[in-house]
């Protein structure tokens, strides 16, 4: 089988890489170390370039509907520990919206996201481990929509035009755009410094307009929503694990001990082995999810496939990169540090491998 790529992915890969490695030095990201994690700057410049633009139909001025191009974004900016986290905006937001939305939603966001706006989602709860039955409420009164609940882990929500909430109601689930400046903001401490905030929602009123899918279709737009917010950020991990990979064949082809490059003693080469076994593994599962994503509004199974492999692609590489590089992983002069982080944080957002192994055990008994 071939699977390679096609050439206007190769380039899209190699531009991003340019203009990432321009914009991502070691230098530059310590100053988001402490400060708020988000390079306008870098923001713009993706923009200029047309690459916010990536998955989304031309006649709202993208590239073409393709996850897999957009998947090439998120595993870039993973690579390169890009101070950006536009999960909730490129792929929660837009992606949603272009499925479920009418085309006069579509034209106004999409245009607006493809020109820098940000949007951004608000799905996890505290305390709920089931995101696609939200404790979130909203009652409908004539035109109107109340909305009342507590979300956590939302992306750049400060800084985000309206925020896009899962809710309950007596239609059953609703996705609401909600404007920022009507909720209440408290920005969460993260294992990587990632950006990401409480939302909370006391008797919010929004206009029914602001509902963003057609009636009796909430259910499956959050579902699609949650699947591709997975595989999309599983393949952050796959940018995050192969930058690892690479620091590990790196080091090892140059530390020397014992008179001899430590690479050449065989447990090493093969733990290294082990990586890149697992990297490739993770690269193959998300590029299933990702086109079958293309035709399908419904693949949960390949999507819980993916967060898996990244769980345990982002577990096992993080400690092998560490393990591999003795006192040197853990120098904040050196660059692993920092994607050991970011690993940890893909590992562990939208469940652990464990818990979503048993929801995927659960819908292989049930023929799902």
């Amino acid at each position: 089988m071939d699977f390679s790529e096609l050439s206007h992915q190769t380039e899209i890969r190699d531009s991003l890489d340019k203009i990432l490695s321009e914009h991502c030095s070691q230098e530059r990201l310590k100053k988001y170390d402490a400060d708020f994690k988000h390079d306008e700057d870098l923001l713009s410049l993706l923009s200029t370039n047309g690459f916010l633009g990536l998955g989304l139909n031309e006649k709202y001025g993208g590239s073409g509907e393709d996850l897999y191009d957009l998947g090439i974004l998120f595993e870039r900016l993973g690579y390169h520990a890009a101070p950006l986290s536009l999960s909730g905006c490129l792929a929660d937001v837009a992606q949603t919206i272009q499925k479920f939305s009418n085309e006069e939603s579509c034209n106004e966001i999409l245009s607006s996201i493809i020109a820098g706006e940000i949007y951004t989602s608000a799905i996890l709860e505290p305390s709920n481990q089931d995101p696609e039955n939200p404790v979130t409420a909203a009652e409908i009164e004539n035109n109107q929509v109340v909305i009342t609940g507590t979300k956590y882990l939302s992306e750049i929500a400060s800084i985000a035009k309206s925020i896009l909430i899962s809710t309950n109601s007596n239609e059953g689930v609703l996705l609401i755009l909600v404007d920022t400046d009507q909720v209440k903001l408290t920005e969460l401490n993260s294992t990587a410094n990632s950006p990401l905030f409480k939302v909370e929602l006391d008797s919010v009123k929004v206009d029914r307009e602001s509902i963003i899918h057609e009636k009796g279709r909430g259910l499956e737009a959050l579902k699609y929503l949650i699947q591709l917010n997975m595989v999309m950020r599983s393949y952050i991990a796959l940018g995050v694990t192969e930058k690892m990979t690479s620091l590990i064949a790196g080091y090892t082809s140059e530390r020397e001990q014992f008179g001899r490059v430590i690479g050449t003693f065989q447990a090493v080469s093969h733990r290294a082995a082990d990586c890149f076994i697992e990297l490739e593994c993770l690269r193959l599962v998300n590029q299933q999810a990702s086109i079958n994503l293309n035709t399908n509004l419904d693949c949960e199974n390949e999507a819980l496939v993916s967060k898996i492999w990244a769980g345990n692609a982002c577990h096992k590489i993080s400690y092998s990169a560490q393990h591999l590089h003795g006192g040197m992983g853990v120098d904040k002069d050196y660059v692993l540090w920092r994607y050991c982080l970011l690993a940890k944080e893909c590992e562990l957002i939208n469940g652990s491998a464990s818990q979503n192994i048993n929801r995927l055990g659960e819908n292989i008994t049930t023929n799902q």
